[in-house]
């Protein structure tokens, strides 16, 4: 055992890597419908291992944290930006702004009633408002507040205490009120009252569990051209345009062997040809009575190639119309060979419907031939930049930015209070990531990239304050464990219920979905939103969670150095 400590004590990265692996081992593990997560289970782990004692320098665990909270702002940025301007969801922000000055308020009640310090007024705001992003910009604004490093140190390890003791109960809480005690208080149904609002929102199209539209999606089909073919004899283009540009031909087939075509526009529709048409389902089923007969044996055909290419719609003259109005001024030829699949606007899919309106900087999803999408570039805009490059100019400089930001002071009563680093790429952050949405010609982060960021940088961080914070971390425990514990109930329940209260009587929000899905958001709860989500068994709290939870993420990762500045003791 010796040896093995020696060699852990030895080498940071094993100590690093070891207290993740475990702790995500242990944070996977659900006791009923709790489960710690590998956040937290890393940081428990961390502060077991680092009782071998760790000095990891301080710009390691900070250059972590950048990445983590600048992609949590990239990505919260088109949803944060654009509940400000959406009249229907500003009641969601307003909503979530009033739960974590709540939150804000209780941490403040409790560190004045019963003398927390700085270090452990933040870890219980980052506990019980199960808000890891504080312990980030807490920790940086103790660091910039001149102190002897040695309790510096102390603060810092406070943090951590304090979110390990509290964060169990703010997990399991929100689950609780959001999931089980506001419904049953209220006598909500929240499985009938998911029905009645995704029935009144989706003018009758309800959809269960595992249920999608499969008429919207593209797919491709065989037919066999028959002597009673409509289209015998008949073009491809003449095909495709009686179908509105709903279908294209993709393939061909003569005597069970490939055949290569060199226009498919004007090809002629043969007997016996076995013709491969993509494009929407609900046009295809239509093609047996007029095309030929569908053909299932498909062993032959199966290495067929369809193009799907995004492109950015930046043509003033065609702005807002419909795609029949677009279609009436292009040249007949330029709409042929492909369908729309998708539309995205600021980063959010879209339902297509014939009275859509395409808007300058719509990101457009095409299937169909290569040569006809790459036509249609030139007259509706030009090709998106590959979303699996990221954009690493734009990155960095968000970031320089992001760092910058955060080293500008303001005076807060006697206390100097800036954003820290993690404060100002989150700001950064959600400009970028604003920007990007309005201009997605300029290549960005692609979603896989952020998701690692926001999971792999967080666990680094955490783990590096778990393992610095040593065996200090349990002499504070000793002193505080329950009366943390108890505290943080008080952090966790509370706001819950004032903005429960707020919600329902001030801002007229009585949806129970609505209702409840806001508090899961408001209080930055994925547990209690994947708790709601499983009673309601439809998307209907997707938007007013996702809303409260963007605003949410924000001002709670602010209160860090706010928290730092208010609690004088240290």
């Amino acid at each position: 055992m010796e040896i093995l400590a020696n060699c852990i004590r030895s080498n940071i990265l094993i100590a690093l890597f070891l207290s993740i692996g475990i702790g995500f081992l242990i944070g996977n593990i659900k006791f009923g419908k709790f489960q710690l997560g590998g956040i937290a289970g890393s940081l428990i782990i961390a502060v077991i291992v680092g009782q071998l004692g760790f000095n990891i320098p301080g710009v390691l665990k900070t250059a972590f944290f950048a990445l983590f909270i600048y992609a949590v702002g990239y990505e919260g940025g088109p949803k944060f930006f654009g509940a400000l301007n959406n009249k229907s969801s500003i009641k969601f922000v307003f909503s979530a702004i009033f739960m974590t000055v709540t939150g804000l308020i209780c941490v403040l009640i409790s560190a004045y009633v019963f003398h927390l310090d700085r270090g452990l007024a933040s870890g219980l705001a980052a506990g019980g408002l199960t808000q890891s992003a504080i312990i980030g910009t807490a920790g940086s604004a103790i660091s910039n507040l001149g102190l002897n490093p040695a309790l510096t140190k102390q603060l810092e390890t406070n943090v951590a205490v304090g979110y390990s003791v509290t964060y169990i109960f703010g997990s399991l809480g929100p689950i609780l009120m959001c999931g089980t005690i506001f419904p049953l208080i209220m006598k909500w149904n929240l499985r009938k009252s998911a029905i009645d609002l995704e029935t009144s929102e989706a003018k009758g199209i309800v959809l269960e569990e595992n249920q999608t539209l499969a008429l919207e999606k593209v797919t491709s089909r065989i037919y066999e051209i028959t002597s009673s073919s409509k289209y015998l004899g008949k073009t491809a283009k003449e095909l495709e345009m009686d179908f509105h540009e709903k279908i294209f031909f993709v393939d061909l087939l003569q005597n069970n062997e490939k055949i290569k075509v060199e226009n498919f526009d004007n090809y002629v529709f043969k007997e016996n040809d076995w013709v491969v048409i993509g494009g929407k389902i609900r046009s295809l089923i239509q093609l047996p009575s007029v095309l030929g007969e569908e053909v299932f044996d498909t062993n032959n055909i199966l290495n067929t190639i369809e193009y799907r290419k995004s492109i950015i719609f930046n043509k003033k003259d065609l702005n807002n119309k419909t795609a029949d109005e677009i279609k009436a001024l292009l040249p007949p030829a330029t709409t042929l060979g492909f369908v729309i699949s998708q539309v995205f606007r600021k980063g959010e899919e879209l339902p297509l419907s014939p009275n859509f309106k395409f808007l300058m900087n719509d990101e457009i999803i095409l299937i169909g031939r290569n040569e006809n999408i790459t036509r249609s570039f030139k007259l509706l805009g030009e090709s998106t930049p590959n979303k699996n490059v990221i954009n690493y100019i734009t990155f960095s400089v968000g970031i320089i930015l992001g760092i910058l930001i955060g080293h500008i002071s303001i005076p807060f009563g006697s206390v100097p209070v800036s954003l820290g680093t993690g404060g100002g790429c989150l700001f950064s952050g959600l400009i970028f990531g604003w920007w990007r949405s309005k201009n997605p010609k300029i290549g960005g982060i692609d979603h896989g990239t952020t998701n690692f960021l926001k999971v792999f940088g967080l666990v680094v961080f955490v783990a590096i304050v778990g393992l610095n914070a040593g065996k200090s971390a349990i002499v504070t425990v000793e002193k505080y464990g329950m009366t943390l514990f108890w505290l943080g109930v008080f952090v966790t329940l509370v706001p819950q219920i004032v903005t429960f209260l707020f919600d329902y009587f001030i801002l007229k929000i009585k949806d129970p979905i609505k209702s409840v899905a806001i508090i899961a958001g408001g209080r930055s709860s994925n547990p209690a939103f994947s708790e709601v989500l499983r009673k309601a068994q439809n998307s209907t709290p997707v938007l007013p969670f996702t809303i409260s939870y963007a605003v949410a993420n924000i001002f709670l990762t602010i209160w860090g150095p706010i928290i730092v500045g208010l609690v004088t003791k240290n």
